[in-house]
């Protein structure tokens, strides 16, 4: 998983913010989202724009003064953090809480600051080892192939990295105008029943009506938040007795019932991941 994304999400959690992410300036000079994540119900602005984030975009370039972190609280919180090299802008980090008024804590800023230092850190080593990169390429190519070859909307690898979040999702393939679950920590893995079903049985949960899987409300709100989620296969990768990955196939448009073949594409697929994971 990329490096960058994962201390975004470590930031988020830390401050139990509703947005976090990092923008780095470009050659053109303006400045991309190169990691964000998101939890309260917020949509990512990488994927949706401006609009999910109410239509305030955090502009790097405020932060030219030199200034080094702004502090802002009333309507829709903030603050931001440049990150500068050589006395030169070249991005920043900004955490976000919406709906409302909130005071930022010593510990939120300090979070935020040790961000910076570990972002700065990753850029000036790339912040991507080849090792990281080939093994990111080798399982984003196996979720890609997998979704494709099952006409899914959405594939996901799930892996225990975040102390404060069971299961984020590390690594997803998915279609174009379908949610990314990547950085979205809206919908806590614990106690949602498939976790449950998994952990107690150890064997792949498959799911061709999931509105009558289960009456639990947070499952339902999970549906919904994924894009109306009709079916699924949720494979596990289990290393001794420990959960270390959970694979899921997501079919968002009409309930499905799941082939031998295409069950057996997922757990290929799980072990696969799986294992390319635990690579040295």
């Amino acid at each position: 998983m990329n490096q960058l994304q994962r201390a975004i999400e470590h930031l988020l959690l830390a401050a139990g913010a509703s947005r976090a992410m990092l923008q780095l300036r470009r050659d053109g000079g303006d400045f991309a989202i190169a990691a964000e994540a998101v939890q309260h119900d917020q949509s990512q602005i990488r994927q949706y724009g401006s609009q999910a984030a109410g239509g305030t975009f955090p502009d790097p370039r405020r932060l030219e003064s030199g200034l080094p972190i702004i502090v802002e609280s009333g309507v829709g919180a903030q603050m931001l953090a440049p990150l500068e090299r050589e006395g030169r802008l070249i991005g920043a980090i900004s955490l976000q809480h919406r709906p409302g008024a909130r005071e930022w804590s010593a510990r939120d800023q300090d979070a935020l600051r040790d961000t910076q230092a570990k972002v700065l850190g990753l850029l000036d080593t790339d912040g991507h080892p080849a090792a990281d990169e080939l093994r990111s390429a080798a399982i984003q190519a196996v979720l890609d192939r997998v979704r494709l070859v099952l006409d899914a909307q959405r594939c996901t690898f799930r892996q225990p990295v975040q102390e404060a979040f069971a299961f984020p999702v590390t690594f997803e393939s998915r279609d174009a105008q379908v949610r990314s679950l990547l950085g979205d920590f809206t919908i806590v893995q614990t106690g949602q029943p498939v976790i449950v079903k998994l952990l107690a049985e150890r064997a792949q949960v498959i799911q061709e009506d999931c509105a009558s899987a289960s009456r639990d409300p947070l499952f339902h709100k999970m549906l919904g938040h994924y894009g109306g989620m009709r079916a699924q296969m949720v494979t596990p990768y289990i290393v001794g007795d420990e959960l270390k990955g959970v694979l899921s196939v997501h079919e968002l448009r009409h309930t499905r019932v799941w082939t031998p073949d295409e069950k057996r594409w997922a757990a290929e697929a799980a072990a696969l991941v799986g294992a390319i994971t635990t690579l040295p």
